[in-house]
């Protein structure tokens, strides 16, 4: 539906399907919505005041003097390059607060990253006394008021430089429909086991690994 205007009091009123604008050229436009209840205006006034703003006035004055719609008016050349440089007005603030906010998450985003690394390395000073403490006791698993610690032996990482290398070994060797490849379980068993690091292999120790669950409402 295209947008139409009156000058009503010396306010513009340009109205739509969903409401009103009201524009008195000097200040920022305000809304006036139709609601089920009657208009409805947001501006400062209306919402410490139970009578009716100088906005809802001028909608209701617009509505009297061109009760029917075909007798509204349409816009004039004037009119139009007026609402073309209000809209060009409304993509400078759209820039501007999409320029603000980036710049608003870039510090929102800024803050969370560094009190995160303050609370994670405050974290680790507690995990590692409560990983000692379970090694101390010989824990593996230790159930406490604000929950449950545990700790678990890793299996080595066994990283392959050389699979050539490693398939001269035929203990380790398997064969997938007609064709050789490394069969890493056996490696990882023997290596595990023996502790011996064949050519073209690397045995990683990986660190034991400590976790804990918090029992619901535990500090």
């Amino acid at each position: 539906m295209e947008a139409i205007t009156v000058e009503s009091t010396l306010l513009n009123v340009v109205e739509s399907e969903s409401g009103f604008l009201v524009d008195d050229t000097n200040t920022n436009a305000v809304e006036v919505l139709r609601t089920e209840s009657g208009l409805h205006c947001e501006c400062f006034i209306a919402q410490l005041s139970s009578e009716e703003c100088e906005h809802i006035r001028a909608v209701r004055d617009y509505m009297a003097k061109v009760p029917m719609q075909e007798d509204r008016p349409t816009l004039s050349q004037a009119d139009a390059d007026y609402y073309l440089s209000k809209v060009a007005e409304l993509d400078d603030t759209l820039t501007a607060n999409n320029e603000s906010a980036t710049k608003q998450i870039d510090r929102i985003k800024l803050w969370l990253e560094v009190e995160t690394d303050k609370i994670q390395r405050k974290k680790d000073y507690y995990i590692l006394a409560l990983d000692n403490w379970m090694h101390m006791n010989e824990y593996s698993t230790k159930r406490l008021v604000a929950g449950t610690l545990k700790v678990r032996s890793q299996q080595p990482e066994i990283r392959i430089d050389d699979e050539a290398k490693v398939m001269m070994d035929e203990r380790f060797v398997r064969v997938i429909p007609e064709n050789r490849a490394v069969d890493k379980a056996a490696l990882r068993k023997h290596c595990t086991d023996t502790g011996e690091e064949i050519p073209g292999i690397e045995i990683i120790v990986k660190p034991h690994k400590f976790s804990y669950k918090l029992n619901t409402g535990g500090a």
